[in-house]
Protein backbone atom coordinates (compact mmCIF):
# COMPACT_ATOMS: atom_id res chain seq x y z
CA UNK A 1 0.00 0.00 0.00
CA UNK A 2 1.46 2.99 -0.86
CA UNK A 3 0.23 6.76 -0.47
CA UNK A 4 -0.03 9.47 -3.33
CA UNK A 5 -1.57 12.93 -3.34
CA UNK A 6 -3.01 14.07 -6.51
CA UNK A 7 -2.70 17.05 -8.38
CA UNK A 8 -5.11 18.96 -6.20
CA UNK A 9 -3.34 18.23 -2.81
CA UNK A 10 -5.68 15.18 -2.23
CA UNK A 11 -4.24 12.00 -0.43
CA UNK A 12 -5.49 8.85 -0.84
CA UNK A 13 -4.00 4.93 -0.56
CA UNK A 14 -3.19 2.85 -3.20
CA UNK A 15 -3.72 -1.00 -2.78
CA UNK A 16 -1.64 -3.30 -4.59
CA UNK A 17 -4.07 -6.46 -6.59
CA UNK A 18 -2.41 -8.81 -3.98
CA UNK A 19 -3.64 -6.42 -1.10
CA UNK A 20 -7.06 -6.46 -3.40
CA UNK A 21 -6.91 -10.03 -3.20
CA UNK A 22 -6.26 -9.89 0.22
CA UNK A 23 -9.15 -7.77 1.34
CA UNK A 24 -11.89 -9.83 -0.91
CA UNK A 25 -10.51 -13.49 0.74
CA UNK A 26 -11.04 -11.39 4.20
CA UNK A 27 -14.45 -10.78 3.23
CA UNK A 28 -15.50 -14.16 2.01
CA UNK A 29 -14.40 -15.50 4.82
CA UNK A 30 -16.53 -13.34 7.22
CA UNK A 31 -19.22 -13.69 5.12
CA UNK A 32 -18.84 -17.94 5.06
CA UNK A 33 -17.88 -17.80 8.83
CA UNK A 34 -21.60 -15.93 9.51
CA UNK A 35 -23.27 -18.25 6.99
CA UNK A 36 -21.66 -21.24 8.91
CA UNK A 37 -22.40 -19.87 12.28
CA UNK A 38 -18.95 -20.52 12.80
CA UNK A 39 -15.63 -18.51 14.70
CA UNK A 40 -13.43 -16.94 12.22
CA UNK A 41 -10.47 -19.23 12.74
CA UNK A 42 -12.22 -22.41 12.69
CA UNK A 43 -13.84 -21.05 9.36
CA UNK A 44 -10.79 -20.59 8.26
CA UNK A 45 -8.69 -24.19 8.99
CA UNK A 46 -11.67 -25.86 7.14
CA UNK A 47 -11.44 -23.77 4.01
CA UNK A 48 -7.61 -23.79 4.07
CA UNK A 49 -7.83 -28.20 5.08
CA UNK A 50 -10.08 -28.00 1.72
CA UNK A 51 -7.60 -26.14 -0.24
CA UNK A 52 -10.29 -23.64 -0.88
CA UNK A 53 -8.51 -20.60 -0.45
CA UNK A 54 -5.39 -20.87 -2.61
CA UNK A 55 -7.19 -23.33 -4.53
CA UNK A 56 -10.25 -21.46 -5.42
CA UNK A 57 -11.26 -18.04 -3.70
CA UNK A 58 -7.64 -16.96 -4.42
CA UNK A 59 -6.98 -18.63 -7.85
CA UNK A 60 -10.20 -17.72 -9.09
CA UNK A 61 -10.25 -13.77 -8.05
CA UNK A 62 -10.88 -12.22 -11.04
CA UNK A 63 -13.81 -14.11 -11.53
CA UNK A 64 -15.40 -14.71 -8.46
CA UNK A 65 -14.84 -10.83 -7.50
CA UNK A 66 -17.53 -10.02 -10.55
CA UNK A 67 -20.76 -11.99 -8.74
CA UNK A 68 -22.45 -11.18 -5.60
CA UNK A 69 -20.99 -11.83 -2.65
CA UNK A 70 -24.10 -13.78 -1.83
CA UNK A 71 -23.65 -15.82 -4.92
CA UNK A 72 -19.58 -16.10 -3.99
CA UNK A 73 -21.13 -17.28 -0.29
CA UNK A 74 -22.90 -19.98 -1.87
CA UNK A 75 -20.22 -21.48 -3.99
CA UNK A 76 -17.33 -21.68 -1.14
CA UNK A 77 -20.03 -23.32 1.27
CA UNK A 78 -21.17 -25.60 -1.62
CA UNK A 79 -17.38 -26.57 -2.34
CA UNK A 80 -16.40 -26.74 1.37
CA UNK A 81 -19.09 -29.38 1.72
CA UNK A 82 -18.00 -31.14 -1.42
CA UNK A 83 -14.63 -31.49 -0.29
CA UNK A 84 -15.27 -32.31 3.14
CA UNK A 85 -17.49 -35.64 2.07
CA UNK A 86 -14.55 -36.67 0.02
Amino acid sequence: MKQEIDIHGNQWWVLSKEEIKLGFLAQCLERVSQALDSEYLNTFNRLDAADLIEGFILKHYDILHTQSIEHVVDDIITALKNREKS
